[in-house]
């Protein structure tokens, strides 16, 4: 009977996977672990441990996947790993401040992030318009807001969804996202950023919001910021586009005066990038923070090349943080060639989040990217981010199991970076350093200006990388 039930529950498991993957997230077949964050999602800090299948723990032997770089796409699941040291003295410090031998659980996660207290360094990145924003928005807003991590809200929700009306059927307008999450934080964590786009800024959106006597107390509470896009994942430079329904495309062209291709029943609208130089930039923040003077100013980039030149204004002209968005990241409106080819990868903003605070920008910097679980939050941090960005986990998990699967999804990201950091020595995930992580393969130890794992016990092959260095 005992085995019949794990039977029935694996099975149950792979078709909530096959929901979500169908109709929670239309998630594409790839290679994306969309069943390990719907497991983290329903088991929280328990989905840190592998399924126990038909067998219970003891009865069988678990080690560490090994496999080739199958993608084009380096990431850090394959080449970057955690270099714990025998020795270590923080942990005895730790120690004698407890009175016993401290555990994982003593790690402290809680931190300022872009300006925002958090209880873990996480942020649901900002999600514009789309129908998968829309259908998870209200359940996503709870969760991160219950669980102490920011909540972005994207480009033209306000244009598209409404501000405080609805526009669409079935879709949360803005006030009625920013309101979930607002009305749901807890202990003054967490925080909520808004984009505006070009069309946001006809309608004069972040004046619009900055007066809202709804938002005022939250404003006050500062617990709200503003966010410049300026790229996301595969489309960097590229704009977005999206089909919308003809009337909503005749809507948007009688206000807006722009032109929207009618096919049938639907339109293609496409969202022009903003155009931007390093004076435009600056300006831009300087005006923001005079006209906006209690919010934060988050900044979203793609993976562009002059990615480390953009957060050198944002550090000098006081921004609060930057987002690096690499090319693994999902969108929802992206032709196939920008999903593949356009951008920088994860790791290449590694190395530049790696770069500035070598530099010593005073900017928080987050990664985003194909970034879900306790690694590579520790492995960012300690490549010199602040936290992470995860986008389609966050969606996945409020499919899994609304805002619940939300705060789970968090739990089981904070307690995996706990275990992962006490396995280092350390006690705060702000005391990880580039020290706590070696790279599998040479060329990319050189350009994150970290070890190479193989040459920890070769002496000729370290000053052959100090040369080369």
């Amino acid at each position: 009977m005992q085995t019949l039930r794990r039977i029935a529950a694996r099975l149950a498991f792979k078709l909530l996977v096959l929901y979500v993957r169908l109709y929670g997230v239309r998630e594409p077949i790839d290679d994306y672990p969309l069943d390990e964050v719907i497991d983290r999602a329903l088991r929280g800090a328990d989905a840190v441990y592998p399924r126990r299948g038909l067998r219970a723990y003891g009865s069988s032997s678990f080690g560490a996947r090994v496999r080739k770089c199958r993608s084009a796409i380096p990431t850090m699941d394959e080449l970057i790993v955690v270099a714990p040291p025998a020795y270590t003295p923080k942990r005895l410090e730790m120690m004698t401040e407890l009175f016993r031998e401290p555990i994982y659980s003593d790690v402290e996660t809680e931190t300022v992030l872009g300006g925002f207290k958090v209880k873990v360094p996480l942020a649901s990145p900002s999600m514009g318009s789309t129908e998968i924003a829309s259908r998870h928005s209200i359940p996503l807003a709870v969760g991160t807001a219950r669980a102490g991590v920011v909540y972005g809200i994207g480009e033209n929700v306000a244009t598209v969804r409404g501000y405080d009306k609805r526009l669409t059927r079935g879709h949360p307008t803005l006030i009625e996202r920013a309101l979930a999450y607002l009305e749901n934080v807890m202990d003054g964590y967490g925080g909520i950023v808004i984009q505006q786009s070009a069309e946001d800024a006809y309608d004069e959106l972040w004046n619009r919001v900055y007066s809202d006597k709804r938002l005022d107390p939250y404003i006050d509470e500062g617990l709200v910021g503003f966010e410049i896009k300026i790229g996301q994942g595969a489309k960097p430079g590229l704009g977005g586009v999206i089909k919308i329904p003809r009337e909503q495309a005749d809507r948007l062209r009688r206000k807006y005066h722009i032109d929207i291709p009618v096919e049938g029943k639907y339109a293609t609208r496409y969202s022009v990038p903003a155009t931007f130089t390093e004076d435009i930039l600056r300006g831009m923040i300087r005006n923001m923070k005079t006209a906006y003077p209690r919010v934060k100013i988050w900044i979203k980039l793609g993976g562009f090349r002059d990615a480390l030149e953009v957060i050198r204004v944002a550090a000098e002209e006081g921004a609060d943080a930057v987002i690096l968005d690499g090319l693994e990241g999902g969108t929802g409106m992206a032709p196939r060639a920008a999903m593949q080819h356009l951008g920088l990868p994860t790791l290449a903003m590694a190395a530049v989040a790696r770069e500035a605070r070598r530099r010593g920008y005073k900017v928080n910097i987050l990664l985003s990217g194909r970034l879900f679980n306790g690694f590579h939050l520790v492995a960012s941090m300690a490549l010199g981010a602040s936290g992470i960005a995860p986008g389609r986990a966050f969606l996945a998990a409020a499919a899994a199991r609304g805002w619940k699967g939300v705060v789970n999804y968090v739990e089981s990201v904070k307690v995996e970076a706990q275990m992962l950091t006490s396995a280092v020595g350390k006690y705060n995930l702000k005391d990880l350093d580039p020290g706590d992580v070696a790279a599998l393969d040479a060329d990319v130890a050189r350009a994150l200006g970290i070890k190479y794992a193989l040459e920890y016990y070769s002496a000729q092959q370290q000053i052959r990388y100090k040369k080369q260095l």
